[in-house]
């Protein structure tokens, strides 16, 4: 019998850095390119989130160097790497967002982002990790209500705590690695 990956999956909005990259591009692209609005917005909502998301990403620009990363978290990974066969950027944020952060912090093994033809939130991730890693046995890094299928299949649970997810989680056995107010 082949033994199970163990594999931690990390989200990237609100755990790995202290924004959501949709807003990152909102706000850029409302103070930068304000007239590109209606086509996100009808984007949005006559081709999907997915499309929408591209769009942000091809119309904004970030520079990685200067997102505001949760320090406490990256080093609790680098600690922790050697007890799994493989870390995962697991987010909603479109992949290209994922490949360059990466790239640049470079304690991941893959990510798996949005593309067109999935929105990476919610049980897709589930779906992901076991398709891709056969049934692996994981444990999650996240921070929203949004994460509460994949945290429920998950071994082990951990929060970046914002103040606000605790009481809805309380049915689960979580451990907070991070505050973030």
């Amino acid at each position: 019998m082949q033994k199970r990956q163990t594999v931690l999956a990390v989200d990237l909005d609100h755990s790995l850095i202290d924004t959501d990259m949709v807003h990152f591009g909102l706000r850029q692209m409302i103070y930068k390119k304000v007239y590109l609005i209606p086509y996100l917005l009808y984007l949005r909502f006559f081709k999907g989130k997915p499309y929408a998301k591209k769009f942000l990403y091809k119309k904004t620009y970030f520079d990685v160097q200067k997102l505001p990363f949760n320090n406490d978290l990256i080093e609790y990974i680098s600690k922790e790497k050697s007890k799994y066969d493989h870390i995962i950027l697991i987010s909603g944020s479109y992949h290209k967002y994922l490949e360059t952060i990466c790239n640049h912090l470079k304690i991941f093994d893959s990510y798996a982002g949005t593309n067109l033809d999935v929105n990476m939130i919610s049980m897709n991730k589930v779906k992901y990790l076991n398709y891709h890693f056969n049934n692996p046995v994981y444990d999650y890094i996240g921070d929203s209500i949004k994460d509460l299928p994949i945290w429920e299949s998950a071994r082990r649970i951990f929060v970046v705590d914002h103040g606000n997810i605790l009481n809805k989680i309380s049915h689960l056995n979580y451990e907070v690695i991070s505050k973030r107010y």
